[in-house]
């Protein structure tokens, strides 16, 4: 019986994923075949399966995306969208919450505290439209100024502020967003000049242990 090696790697990969065997691509050939076989024999029928190799020699090659992807061996997965990461989170957080530039310090807290939340934009006037957007507050940030200075929780948000966070587009692959999380702790996704909704390190973080398990 023949096995192609695109089905012989496939195979010895899943070995490796279900049964926590790690082999090589003949024992996915022969794995493979004996699944076909199986398929013409009766219920009930007992069938040896021998495994002949171990994968160690093959993790730069089987067990190696890029060098499947390299030759043929794999189809290349559709990029995920940073739109997909928004849907997936999850609670009763709204996609989007702000806090005004003119509003004081003490309601941009309660604001954080009333969500659970440690960072929100901060907007000129209560509006989507990425325009408004004109800086960030962080807790840390926040503490470390009234730590310092008590007074500061009358003054207002604009003054206390912090840069804007990064924008990233709905439809940009999630590599995109988790560059831009390398340099701050959230972003702000955007479609066609409107925001949508802020992700943070914790919801990526979220969606790929959740998309692992799929």
């Amino acid at each position: 019986m023949r096995v192609t090696d695109r089905d012989a790697f496939r195979m010895a990969r899943r070995i490796t994923r279900e049964e926590g065997i790690l082999v090589g691509s003949s024992s996915g050939t022969a794995a493979g075949a004996a699944l076909e076989e199986a398929r013409e024999l009766l219920e009930g029928t007992t069938m040896v399966v021998l495994l002949p190799d171990t994968g160690r020699n093959y993790l730069s090659k089987v067990y190696s995306d890029s060098w499947l992807l390299q030759h043929g061996l794999m189809e290349r997965p559709e990029p995920v969208r940073v739109e997909e990461v928004l849907s997936a989170k999850h609670g009763d957080v709204p996609a989007l919450v702000t806090v005004g530039a003119h509003e004081k310090v003490r309601r941009a807290i309660d604001v954080l505290q009333e969500y659970g939340i440690s960072q929100a934009p901060v907007v000129r006037e209560d509006a989507i439209d990425v325009t408004q957007f004109v800086g960030g507050v962080h807790e840390n940030a926040l503490l470390d100024r009234i730590f310092r200075d008590p007074d500061a929780l009358q003054s207002d948000v604009a003054e206390v502020m912090g840069p804007p966070i990064g924008m990233v587009e709905f439809d940009a692959p999630i590599e995109l967003a988790f560059e831009t999380l390398q340099h701050g702790p959230a972003v702000l996704v955007v479609k066609a000049g409107q925001a949508l909704g802020v992700l943070t390190r914790s919801d990526l973080l979220e969606f790929l242990a959740h998309r692992s398990r799929s």
